[in-house]
């Protein structure tokens, strides 16, 4: 014979022993020793948490030969007969299963036939799950039931049910265990059944159960099962730590190693949802964390470090990705973009990057740390070590920092570098670094010019300044701002036409911008309002756009403006890039070879890199995209006169 499991042996008995509800418990049994029992009673709350536990106690209570202040004796006949299920008094039916007007007539008819003892107590399981008809055949007996007659409806959903049916009974809400008087009655369970399990696997329960019940005794007696080796905790804490540190590797590693688990993506993004809710939660409300009291000074902690824009960063993002998995191929991909949108601010979409990483520079200046060789912020709580660098390609190694051992990470060295020099560069020394090429007479001063390069205003700006933040009061929206800040925002059909669109010229009320052709240009006008509400909320004031077709055909060249000069628009094309200010051709090339990147300029004046001196794959030019001459288009009237020569065309005439 199979064994019994652990939720059905412990299974309540009495209403002292049903967990965490002591405000039903009470309800119930006063109006039991008072003999003010009601004719109908709906319990209501999430699984696991004593529903229908509770109304066989009630049942079992209504009909006991000797009640005490409430309570059943569990010895008599009635009380024995209750608990082995061959009670004529207790009636339990799935309203799942048996949810047609055909059932509910049959109750209504039986309903009436007397019993045994005193009261005949029907259990209704699931009851949302009734049809209309069924609750309205149901509706009448409940409103009018005979004397001797008790119904307990139980639900997991009441907002699926009808008003008439509510209003009709006594409606008491079951609620999730406490953590710790979960704890304690796992460990309590535990003892009696004489299970040995760990504190670690005690804590793997508790999560499993999130405040059942019924779910923590099931996961307690498949630990006992499995033992400590099969037991698979998710490090959700690894997570939030890299958040922290902005550690993008540290994270998919993660999520990788969860997955290969067995976790599945859309739950895994639930488990992170609601951990990092009762991070914010242990900040805000520490009573209304579902965690044991012993782990509530942890979790605060972590989550001060990380701070509350964070957690409520990371919830939003997650959840926005769990709700675009329901239509998702393959989850797991969200779930990944999400991931590096929350752990590195350079590829994060919304302002919020932003503003933390403006939050981190304002409390290192109030701590008084200097913005170009800082690493540590308060409100991200770590120290971010330096990225590993694949000397081959220049580029940073996915988890580079998750590979290293934990005394690696802790000793790395802290990056003070600019933030736009790569980190291959600055691990060599100093005699071995290329010097810094001196600025030429040919080049412009910073600030006379009208164009800027990306690489000046970086290098300009301190680490934690981010490419294409607000302008200042009076200042126009630069190329940076257009190309990361604005044009990314946009959504839908705005970001598609406009896709195409090159920025020519700005000033502090007008954006000025290029498109292939003039079709092109009537879709843009389409969605220029859309556009010009993103401008102004960045700027601060109503900036216009203004769209100009470019004549050259969208080829590879500068965009030329109204008044014939030359735009900012940088020059892109197979095998060349332009040189930043400040670079002769061959220092650009060898700092190509020995950093193993290039960094893009805007200048109309610029040198390129010998074609030798750099080795990448061919690139598709956006820029050189065109649409193609629409077509002329031919009515149906136009194909039918070619179709047959010499027809005429008759009007019809009422």
């Amino acid at each position: 014979m199979a064994t019994q499991s652990l939720y059905r042996r412990y299974r309540p008995q009495r209403f002292g022993e049903v967990k965490g509800q002591d405000h039903v418990v009470r309800a119930l049994r006063n109006a039991v020793a008072d003999g003010r029992e009601g004719q109908a009673y709906l319990f209501s709350g999430p699984r696991g948490t004593g529903k229908t536990s509770s109304a066989r106690i009630l049942a079992k209570v209504l009909n006991c030969e000797n009640p005490d202040a409430g309570e059943p004796c569990c010895e008599c006949e009635s009380c024995l007969s209750v608990e082995s299920g061959t009670s004529y008094d207790v009636h339990e039916l799935d309203a799942a299963s048996n949810n047609g007007v055909e059932a509910m007539r049959d109750l209504i008819e039986k309903a009436s036939l007397g019993t045994p003892g005193r009261h005949k107590v029907y259990i209704l399981d699931e009851v949302h799950m009734l049809s209309k008809s069924a609750e309205a055949a149901l509706l009448k007996t409940l409103e009018e039931p005979p004397p001797h007659v008790v119904f307990v409806l139980a639900t997991t959903d009441p907002q699926k049910m009808s008003d008439t049916i509510r209003s009709r009974t006594q409606h008491l809400q079951f609620h999730l265990l406490p953590a710790d008087t979960l704890q304690e009655h796992v460990r309590w369970v535990a003892d009696d059944a004489g299970l040995d399990v760990s504190d670690a696997a005690i804590e793997q329960v508790l999560s499993q159960g999130g405040g059942s019940a019924r779910d923590a005794l099931s996961a307690l007696e498949l630990v006992a099962n499995t033992g400590d080796e099969g037991l698979d905790i998710l490090p959700l804490d690894e997570f939030v730590e890299a958040m922290i540190e902005r550690d993008a590797g540290r994270a998919l590693t993660m999520i990788g190693h969860a997955v290969n688990m067995g976790s599945d993506p859309r739950t895994l993004t639930e488990e992170l949802v609601g951990y990092l809710r009762n991070g914010f939660l242990a900040l805000m409300a520490p009573d209304m964390v579902q965690v044991p009291s012993d782990r509530i000074d942890d979790l605060a902690d972590q989550a001060r470090r990380l701070g509350p824009p964070g957690l409520v960063r990371g919830i939003e993002h997650l959840g926005l990705a769990l709700t675009e998995m329901r239509h998702a191929p393959d989850p797991r991909v969200l779930l990944d973009v999400a991931t590096v949108q929350l752990t590195s601010d350079s590829v994060a979409p919304d302002l919020g990057a932003l503003l933390m990483r403006l939050e981190r520079v304002e409390k290192q200046l109030a701590d008084g740390v200097p913005s170009a060789g800082a690493a540590a912020s308060a409100a991200g709580g770590a120290a971010t070590s330096p990225t590993k660098v694949d000397p081959t390609t220049g580029r940073a190694e996915l988890g580079g920092r998750a590979r290293q051992s934990p005394s690696a990470r802790s000793s790395a060295p802290v990056d003070t570098s600019a933030g736009s020099a790569p980190a291959a560069a600055s691990e060599k020394p100093v005699s071995e670094q290329p010097a810094p090429a001196q600025p030429t007479a040919e080049q412009p001063e910073k600030g006379s010019g009208e164009a800027t390069s990306v690489a000046e205003q970086s290098s300009s700006a301190p680490d934690s300044a981010v490419a294409g933040a607000a302008p200042k009061p009076g200042e126009a929206i630069s190329i940076e701002m257009w190309e990361n800040t604005v044009r990314p925002s946009l959504r839908g059909m705005a970001r598609a036409v406009y896709a195409p669109a090159v920025f020519v010229r700005s000033t502090d009320s007008s954006l000025t911008l290029s498109v292939p052709n003039a079709v092109h240009r009537d879709k843009c006008e389409q969605h220029r309002p859309v556009v010009e509400s993103a401008l102004s909320d960045l700027a601060g004031s109503k900036v216009q756009v203004e769209l100009v077709v470019d004549e050259g055909g969208g080829g590879g060249g500068p965009s030329r403006r109204a008044d014939g000069e030359e735009s900012s628009r940088p020059e892109k094309s197979a095998g060349k890039k332009p040189t930043q200010p400040g670079e002769t051709s061959s220092t650009r090339a060898t700092q190509a070879v020995d950093e193993g990147q290039v960094a893009e300029s805007v200048e109309s004046e610029s040198a390129t890199v010998p074609a030798d001196a750099l080795q990448h794959d061919d690139e598709i030019d956006l820029d050189d995209l065109v649409d193609a001459p629409p077509e002329s288009v031919k009515t149906p009237i136009n194909r039918l006169a070619e179709a047959f020569p010499g027809s005429e065309l008759i009007e019809e005439r009422g």
